[in-house]
Protein backbone atom coordinates (compact mmCIF):
# COMPACT_ATOMS: atom_id res chain seq x y z
CA UNK A 1 0.00 0.00 0.00
CA UNK A 2 1.53 3.53 -0.82
CA UNK A 3 2.57 5.67 2.01
CA UNK A 4 0.89 9.25 2.02
CA UNK A 5 3.13 11.56 2.75
CA UNK A 6 2.05 15.05 3.98
CA UNK A 7 3.89 18.28 3.79
CA UNK A 8 7.94 16.94 3.22
CA UNK A 9 7.78 18.88 -0.35
CA UNK A 10 6.54 22.52 -1.18
CA UNK A 11 6.22 24.09 -4.23
CA UNK A 12 6.53 27.71 -4.92
CA UNK A 13 5.44 29.99 -7.65
CA UNK A 14 6.99 33.53 -7.75
CA UNK A 15 5.01 36.05 -9.79
CA UNK A 16 5.21 39.85 -9.98
CA UNK A 17 2.67 42.71 -10.55
CA UNK A 18 3.56 45.34 -13.30
CA UNK A 19 1.82 47.72 -15.85
CA UNK A 20 -0.87 46.53 -15.60
CA UNK A 21 -0.80 42.67 -15.50
CA UNK A 22 0.62 39.85 -13.80
CA UNK A 23 3.84 37.47 -14.80
CA UNK A 24 5.11 34.06 -13.20
CA UNK A 25 8.22 33.01 -12.95
CA UNK A 26 8.98 29.88 -15.40
CA UNK A 27 12.55 28.07 -14.99
CA UNK A 28 13.85 26.19 -17.80
CA UNK A 29 15.64 22.96 -16.37
CA UNK A 30 19.63 21.74 -17.23
CA UNK A 31 19.51 19.05 -19.37
CA UNK A 32 20.70 15.50 -18.53
CA UNK A 33 19.31 16.39 -14.70
CA UNK A 34 15.80 14.14 -13.98
CA UNK A 35 13.40 16.34 -15.87
CA UNK A 36 16.01 18.56 -18.09
CA UNK A 37 14.93 20.50 -20.51
CA UNK A 38 10.79 21.36 -19.23
CA UNK A 39 9.72 24.50 -17.76
CA UNK A 40 9.39 24.12 -14.32
CA UNK A 41 8.23 26.43 -10.95
CA UNK A 42 9.87 26.16 -8.31
CA UNK A 43 10.07 22.87 -5.72
CA UNK A 44 12.13 21.55 -3.01
CA UNK A 45 12.15 19.36 0.00
CA UNK A 46 11.05 20.84 3.45
CA UNK A 47 13.79 19.99 5.92
CA UNK A 48 13.51 19.07 9.51
CA UNK A 49 11.82 21.08 12.28
CA UNK A 50 11.28 23.37 9.53
CA UNK A 51 7.81 24.65 8.63
CA UNK A 52 6.59 24.54 4.67
CA UNK A 53 6.51 28.82 4.23
CA UNK A 54 10.23 28.94 5.48
CA UNK A 55 11.08 25.90 3.17
CA UNK A 56 9.41 27.69 0.18
CA UNK A 57 11.29 31.15 0.90
CA UNK A 58 14.35 29.48 1.47
CA UNK A 59 13.98 27.71 -1.71
CA UNK A 60 13.25 30.72 -3.59
CA UNK A 61 15.89 32.49 -2.83
CA UNK A 62 18.48 29.70 -2.92
CA UNK A 63 17.35 28.55 -6.50
CA UNK A 64 16.56 32.26 -8.32
CA UNK A 65 18.34 34.49 -5.64
CA UNK A 66 14.93 36.26 -4.99
CA UNK A 67 13.09 37.95 -1.96
CA UNK A 68 9.54 38.19 -1.84
CA UNK A 69 7.39 41.50 -0.86
CA UNK A 70 4.82 39.13 0.34
CA UNK A 71 4.14 35.11 0.88
CA UNK A 72 0.08 33.74 -0.34
CA UNK A 73 -1.18 30.22 0.11
CA UNK A 74 -2.49 28.80 -2.83
CA UNK A 75 -6.18 27.37 -1.85
CA UNK A 76 -4.72 24.20 -3.55
CA UNK A 77 -2.86 21.07 -2.21
CA UNK A 78 -0.42 19.45 -5.26
CA UNK A 79 -0.76 15.57 -5.50
CA UNK A 80 1.15 13.00 -6.72
CA UNK A 81 2.25 9.58 -6.94
CA UNK A 82 6.16 8.84 -6.89
CA UNK A 83 5.99 4.73 -8.42
CA UNK A 84 9.90 4.35 -7.42
CA UNK A 85 8.81 5.54 -3.91
CA UNK A 86 5.22 3.71 -3.75
CA UNK A 87 4.28 7.22 -2.28
CA UNK A 88 1.44 9.81 -2.43
CA UNK A 89 2.79 13.41 -1.92
CA UNK A 90 1.04 15.93 -1.00
CA UNK A 91 2.30 19.34 -1.68
CA UNK A 92 1.47 22.92 -0.59
CA UNK A 93 1.25 25.14 -3.20
CA UNK A 94 2.68 29.08 -2.21
CA UNK A 95 2.45 31.74 -3.96
CA UNK A 96 5.28 34.66 -3.14
CA UNK A 97 4.88 38.31 -4.82
CA UNK A 98 8.30 39.43 -6.10
CA UNK A 99 9.49 43.03 -7.20
CA UNK A 100 9.12 43.43 -11.08
CA UNK A 101 12.63 45.07 -11.28
CA UNK A 102 14.37 41.93 -9.04
CA UNK A 103 17.07 40.60 -10.79
CA UNK A 104 16.75 36.51 -11.34
CA UNK A 105 20.39 34.52 -10.27
CA UNK A 106 20.24 31.02 -11.45
CA UNK A 107 21.75 27.81 -9.65
CA UNK A 108 23.16 24.91 -11.91
CA UNK A 109 19.71 23.37 -11.63
CA UNK A 110 18.47 25.76 -14.50
CA UNK A 111 19.62 27.39 -17.35
CA UNK A 112 17.44 29.38 -18.44
CA UNK A 113 14.05 31.69 -17.01
CA UNK A 114 11.46 33.72 -18.51
CA UNK A 115 8.78 36.02 -16.56
CA UNK A 116 5.42 34.68 -18.44
CA UNK A 117 1.54 35.39 -18.54
CA UNK A 118 -0.45 32.99 -16.37
CA UNK A 119 -1.75 31.39 -19.76
CA UNK A 120 2.04 30.43 -20.94
CA UNK A 121 2.52 29.16 -17.35
CA UNK A 122 0.27 26.82 -17.47
CA UNK A 123 1.08 25.97 -21.35
CA UNK A 124 4.65 25.15 -20.33
CA UNK A 125 3.93 22.94 -17.00
CA UNK A 126 4.05 19.42 -17.23
CA UNK A 127 1.85 18.62 -14.50
CA UNK A 128 -1.73 18.82 -13.73
CA UNK A 129 -1.00 20.07 -10.11
CA UNK A 130 0.90 22.53 -11.11
CA UNK A 131 -1.21 24.10 -13.59
CA UNK A 132 -4.37 23.90 -11.33
CA UNK A 133 -2.15 26.19 -8.60
CA UNK A 134 -1.50 28.12 -11.10
CA UNK A 135 -4.85 29.15 -12.36
CA UNK A 136 -6.01 29.26 -8.85
CA UNK A 137 -3.12 32.10 -7.93
CA UNK A 138 -3.97 33.96 -10.92
CA UNK A 139 -7.71 33.92 -9.92
CA UNK A 140 -7.27 34.16 -6.66
CA UNK A 141 -4.55 36.57 -5.83
CA UNK A 142 -2.66 37.70 -9.03
CA UNK A 143 -5.50 39.45 -10.64
CA UNK A 144 -6.67 40.71 -8.01
CA UNK A 145 -3.58 42.44 -7.31
CA UNK A 146 -3.66 43.71 -11.09
CA UNK A 147 -7.15 45.41 -9.86
CA UNK A 148 -6.48 47.14 -7.47
CA UNK A 149 -9.03 44.55 -5.20
CA UNK A 150 -7.82 43.24 -2.03
CA UNK A 151 -7.11 39.27 -2.12
CA UNK A 152 -8.45 37.15 0.59
CA UNK A 153 -6.65 38.42 3.29
CA UNK A 154 -6.50 34.73 5.50
CA UNK A 155 -4.18 33.75 2.29
CA UNK A 156 -1.87 36.22 2.82
CA UNK A 157 1.20 34.51 5.54
CA UNK A 158 2.13 37.10 7.89
CA UNK A 159 5.76 38.29 7.84
CA UNK A 160 6.65 37.18 11.06
CA UNK A 161 6.00 33.69 9.54
CA UNK A 162 8.25 33.72 6.64
CA UNK A 163 10.82 36.51 7.42
CA UNK A 164 14.13 35.21 8.68
CA UNK A 165 14.38 37.43 12.26
CA UNK A 166 17.81 38.61 10.74
CA UNK A 167 16.79 39.68 7.50
CA UNK A 168 13.84 41.61 8.61
CA UNK A 169 13.48 45.40 6.66
CA UNK A 170 13.77 48.48 9.14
Amino acid sequence: MPEIISSSVIDVYPFSVDGGRARFLTLLRTPGLTLGNTWQAIHGRIQKKETAIRAAVRELEAKTGLVPISVWTIDYINSFYAPEEDAIYLSPSIGMLIPSEAEVRLTPEHVSWEWVTHETAIHRFLWEGQRLAVQTLHEEIASRLVAGKAPNPYLEVPPSLWQDPRRRRK
